[in-house]
């Protein structure tokens, strides 16, 4: 009698450089009980662009699938406060940006300009552009006053199963506020939905549709 192969179960990364990320996508993964998902926070923000692209394509060798959060917003201060005759951060996110584009298996996820912009759409629809963090925090808390980017409110607070009722409405904003456009860093993006719309996360409500 041949014995049949063991089934290869296929395996994910999701690559968060902040700790609200963190926090919120570890709640996710026990409130969804995802288990073919290793959330793997080791891009500390200090970490250069280049040096966070090379550990996100090594990944690229041991995983089916390799997601890659960025948040705009820093490097977007980056630029800004960059010396006089030193590289251009926008112009070296885009290198990689695109040399992500030659690996099939590197999907970058870009939020402009922070994670709270994500939370926010949870309640409301906007496009407009947030020049920094505090902005998007501020449409956030006419919803959800008691916010806090703490390990206390996101983590141990359960911030995910919080916001899971207003899930489809967050897709479906996110959808409409449109992809990144490498020509215009002054413009609103949250990628997140397309996790939702992948066969690794594969918790969209169906009784809810996108």
């Amino acid at each position: 009698m041949t014995k049949m192969k063991p089934t290869i179960k296929k395996k994910a990364a999701l690559f968060v450089d902040g700790e609200s990320e963190k926090w919120y996508f570890l709640t996710m993964k026990r409130v969804e009980s995802i288990k073919n998902i290793d959330l793997q926070p080791k891009l500390p923000r200090k970490k250069k662009i280049k040096e966070q692209f090379e550990e996100v394509k090594s990944a690229c060798n041991d995983y089916d699938l390799v997601f890659w959060i960025i948040d705009l917003d820093k490097i977007i201060e980056s630029e800004k406060d960059k010396a006089k005759g030193n590289s251009s951060p926008k112009t070296e996110f885009l290198k990689y940006y695109n040399d992500s584009e030659k690996i099939k298996n590197l999907e970058i996820i870009i939020v402009n300009p922070c994670l709270e912009y994500w939370f926010a759409l949870h309640f409301e629809y906007t496009s407009r552009y947030f020049s920094g963090c505090s902005q998007a925090n501020t449409v956030l808390k006419k919803h959800l006053s008691s916010y806090e980017k703490t390990e206390k409110y996101i983590l141990n607070g359960n911030l995910y199963k919080k916001l899971k009722s207003h899930q489809p409405n967050a897709i479906t904003n996110s959808k409409k506020v449109g992809d990144f456009d490498p020509n215009n860093f002054n413009k609103s993006v949250c990628d997140i939905y397309k996790l939702f719309n992948n066969e690794f996360f594969n918790i969209i409500d169906n009784k809810n549709p996108c």
